[in-house]
C-alpha cells in the first residue's frame, strides 16, 4: 500500500506540476506540430528518464541543495537566459515565414537525445523537486527508505509524461484555431511563450531575492 500511495502521490503531483506552461512544454508542442506523436514520445521519454535521475538526486542530496543557496540561485538564473536563448533560436527559425519552421536545434538531433539533452539543462526544476520533496516527507504524504523511493519516482516520471502529453494536445487545439485569425501569431507565437516565460521568471527571481535581502 505504501508502494502504491508513493506512486500516486508522485503522479498528481508531478502531472499537475508539469502542466503549467514551461519550456519543455513548449518544445514538446513543437516536436509533436513538425514530427508527429511518434517524435513527441520519443522526445518525452527521454525527459522522463532525466526527470528519474534528477528526482533522486534531489532526495538524496536535498540537505546539500538545501544549505547551498547559491546554486539554486544560479540556477534560476542560467534558466531565464535560456528561455531568451530559446526565444531567439525560434525567433531566427521563422525567417521563411513558415507557421512549420523549425529552430536548427531540433533539426540535429533524435527527439530522444533532444529530450535527454533539453532536461539536463532543465535546471530550474532542481529547487521544484527539492521543495516538494521535503515537504511530502514532512508531511507524511510519502515514505521514501529502501524501495519506497523508486515507487515514488516512477509515479513522478509517470505523472510527466502525461501532463506533458495532455498540454501538448489541448494547447495544439487552440493554436489551431488561433492560426485562424491571426497568421502573424501562429508563426512567431513560440519566441513570444519564450519571452514571456522569461520575463515571468525574472519578476519571481526578483521578488523572491529581494525579499530574501529585505
Amino acid at each position: 500500500m505504501v508502494h502504491l500511495k508513493n506512486i500516486l502521490v508522485g503522479f498528481i503531483v508531478s502531472m499537475v506540476g508539469s502542466m503549467p506552461l514551461g519550456y519543455i512544454n513548449v518544445i514538446a508542442l513543437k516536436m509533436y506540430q513538425s514530427q508527429g506523436i511518434a517524435s513527441l514520445t520519443s522526445f518525452l521519454l527521454g525527459v522522463v528518464i532525466i526527470e528519474f535521475l534528477l528526482i533522486l538526486l534531489t532526495l538524496k542530496a536535498a540537505n546539500w541543495l538545501h544549505n547551498h543557496k547559491r546554486f539554486t540561485k544560479a540556477t534560476e538564473i542560467l534558466s531565464i537566459v535560456f528561455m531568451l536563448a530559446l526565444a531567439v533560436s525560434f525567433y531566427n527559425g521563422t525567417e521563411t515565414k513558415s507557421e512549420n519552421s523549425i529552430p536548427a536545434f531540433m533539426t540535429g538531433f533524435s527527439p530522444f537525445v533532444l529530450g535527454l539533452a533539453l532536461n539536463c539543462i532543465n535546471l530550474v526544476q532542481v529547487p521544484f523537486w527539492m521543495g516538494w520533496n521535503l515537504y511530502l516527507i514532512n508531511a507524511g504524504y510519502i515514505e521514501v527508505s529502501g524501495s519506497r523511493k523508486y515507487a515514488y519516482v516512477s509515479g513522478t516520471s509517470a505523472g510527466t509524461f502525461t501532463g506533458v502529453f495532455i498540454f501538448v494536445m489541448i494547447l495544439q487545439k487552440v493554436l489551431t484555431r488561433t492560426s485562424r485569425f491571426s497568421p502573424w501569431l501562429s508563426v512567431h507565437i513560440f519566441s513570444l511563450i519564450f519571452v514571456l516565460l522569461a520575463i515571468m521568471q525574472s519578476v519571481k527571481f526578483y521578488r523572491k531575492y529581494r525579499h530574501a535581502q529585505g
